[in-house]
């Protein structure tokens, strides 16, 4: 990694903790999920960047995956634990970063197990530490509080314009490959659960991300609005509402979810804890270097 991509990686991290920091203060009883999603977004805007993937706001059970729909009337209820997942793209170079604000106080252990896991796990990252290490560190704190890490949810490695670039960072102690190496970027996001322990896909979509640019029998309305995925996004994931102009609600939808089952389209359903469990999670991210890290989305060196 040269100095400029470094640069770049930091300049990602740094708009998504502004963004972060303005969006977590908007959320209250009775705000739409909309308006807070798209404050976010536009702050990223503002700050010189891109949203590396549509913001999403989700709450109580929802683990992830939930981003407001074009003209979504859905409202933050009260006495919610709410999770606001967001990242800045800047030259394909990203960041990724959570934050978990309850709004009632019976949910704030929960949701300081998942933000001292996040603290002991990047502690633990430097070149040469099993992947499988940072599992076992968060798992272990998550459970000190009395609750379940999500196993089949966890952190990612990134590349440019690869928001989840092959490597998976486990949130509890199973042996997976790899070691942590300098100059990789990770996000590190450990979720909380008082249910299970376990996330399934729920029935409703509201990301998609390019899949296949190459399929065959498009229509011409498909290939309209999979010109204009390649041509805005790449490979990144995207939103409904930022292909708005292309057609009304309702034919973008269809034309959506008919590039899914074509398979030119990847869909993102939300994920919702298998029993009802209400989940936190708390997300960085950091770039690996000689004797720690660089935490892109926060303030410090960890060494």
């Amino acid at each position: 990694m040269d100095e400029e991509q470094f640069k770049k990686w930091l300049t990602a991290g740094s708009i998504a903790k502004r963004a972060l920091e303005e969006g977590a203060k908007t959320i209250r009883p009775g705000v739409k999920v909309l308006d807070v999603c798209e404050k976010v977004e536009s702050i990223i805007v503002e700050l010189g960047g891109k949203p590396a993937f549509p913001c999403n706001l989700s709450i109580n059970s929802e683990a992830a995956h939930y981003s407001p729909k074009i003209g979504d009337d859905k409202v933050i209820p009260e006495g919610a634990i709410v999770k606001l997942d967001l990242g800045a793209q800047v030259d394909g170079y990203l960041s990724d970063t959570a934050v978990t604000v309850v709004l009632d106080d019976k949910y704030a252990k929960l949701a300081e197990a998942s933000r001292e896991a996040l603290e002991v796990a990047i502690k633990t990252v430097r070149p040469g530490v099993s992947i499988s290490d940072v599992g076992r560190a968060i798992e272990r704190v998550i459970k000190s509080y009395g609750y379940r890490p999500i196993r089949n949810l966890g952190g990612h490695m990134l590349r440019r314009y690869e928001l989840h670039a092959g490597v998976f960072v486990p949130n509890v102690g199973e042996r997976v490959p790899g070691r942590f190496a300098r100059d990789q970027v990770f996000a590190i996001e450990p979720f909380s659960t008082d249910g299970l322990g376990e996330v399934v896909e729920g029935k409703e979509v509201t990301i998609y991300s390019l899949r296949n640019p190459s399929v065959k029998g498009l229509t011409e309305e498909e290939k309209k609005v999979l010109e204009a995925v390649k041509s805005r996004f790449t490979t990144l994931p995207f939103s409904e509402r930022w292909l708005k102009d292309l057609a009304p609600p309702d034919e973008l939808r269809r034309v959506l979810a008919s590039l899914t089952r074509k398979g030119a389209l990847r869909d993102y359903p939300i994920l919702m804890e298998v029993k009802g469990g209400m989940v936190s999670q708390f997300e960085h991210t950091i770039v690996v270097v000689d004797g720690g890290v660089v935490i892109t989305t926060g303030d410090v060196v960890v060494k």
